[in-house]
This record gives C-alpha cells, structure tokens and sequence, in this order.
C-alpha cells in the first residue's frame, strides 16, 4: 500500500514540476517566422464538417522528417503547432522556421505555428507530457477545432486529410481515442 501512494505521489509532483517549469512565454515564435495576427475568414462559418489541430513533435535530426510530413499532412481547416525541442540545433529551428514562413500556402493561410520557446523533452518521460499537455493549451487558446492528434515526425499519414475528415465527420465530439482504466495492478 504504501509503494502505491508513494508512487502515486510521485507521478503527481512529477507532473506539478513539469507544468511548472514551463515557461509563459513557450509560445512566441523564433524571429524568422512571425505568424500573422489576420486569418484568412472563409465564407462560410463552417467549411469543413470538422478540423484538427495537430502537435508534430520533432527531436534533433529529423527536419527532413518533419518537412515529409507537414506537406503530406497539410489541410488548410486544420491547424498545426510545431514542436522542435530545445536540444535541436538553432540552425534546425531556423530551418524549420523558414521552410514555414517562405511556403506560400502556409504563410498565405497562417495555420503553422512552430514553438518559439521549446522544451527539452526526454520522451516518455514527464517533460513530454507537459509539453503535449502546454501544447493542446495553446491550441484549445488559438484554434477551434473539433479533434488533437498527436504525431512525432517518424509519423506518416496513412490516409488523406479528406478521408479523415469524411471518416471523422459524423462521430460525435465528445468521444475520447485515450485508453485508460481505474484497475489496480
């Protein structure tokens, strides 16, 4: 019993000092890519039965990767927050940076944001849970969209964003993707 509340205690002060050490200002972009203030309105108030907003998690060495996927996954409904951790070269997030601001359909419709101050991440570990926990903060703050996807840049879409739209479409907003159980173990 008592190895299960030491544990459990430990998991929540994990968390608590992860959130804490977050910084405020983890959302201003680097200076090379300054996303604008207008949207692009569309005419109607709902184009697209749903939209997404995804977090794409990349480490050190995977622009490539990163530039694969932000093309391939691209839609202009959804919303994309990028998230390159602090231990990648500045050179990378400078990269990144302009490979966003100087595509004419991101720039033109401004639904890439890259994280200006990121973290460094030791994955499955507590930093990345605060991180995806910051970043859907930042989503909730500045996108309205109906789902969150989570992806690292080792991802790669399986289907297209039309046909997840269309499958996704009739579901209802309050269903929940995350397994979890209340089971002791």
């Amino acid at each position: 019993m008592t190895v299960k509340v030491f544990l459990i205690s430990f998991i929540f002060i994990s968390l608590l000092l992860s959130l804490l050490y977050i910084p405020t200002q983890l959302s201003q972009p680097i200076t090379i890519f300054r996303p604008s203030k207008s949207f692009i309105i569309p005419k109607t108030s709902k184009p697209y039965p749903v939209t997404f907003a995804y977090l794409i998690s990349a480490s050190s060495g995977d622009i490539l990767k990163l530039k694969r996927l932000l093309q391939a996954l691209y839609h202009p409904g959804n919303c994309y927050l990028v998230h390159l951790e602090a231990d990648a070269e500045k050179s990378e997030h400078e990269e990144i940076a302009r490979f966003v601001s100087n595509d004419p359909v991101f720039s033109q419709v401004g639904n890439v944001w890259m994280v200006g101050m990121p973290n460094s991440v030791t994955y499955r570990g507590p930093t990345m849970l605060a991180t995806t926990l910051h970043a859907i903060s930042l989503l909730l703050r500045t996108a309205k969209c109906d789902w969150f996807i989570n992806l690292s840049a080792s991802d790669y879409p399986l289907v297209t964003q039309d046909d997840l739209i269309s499958a996704f479409a009739n579901l209802p907003r309050d269903l929940n993707f995350v397994q979890h159980t209340g089971h002791s173990s």
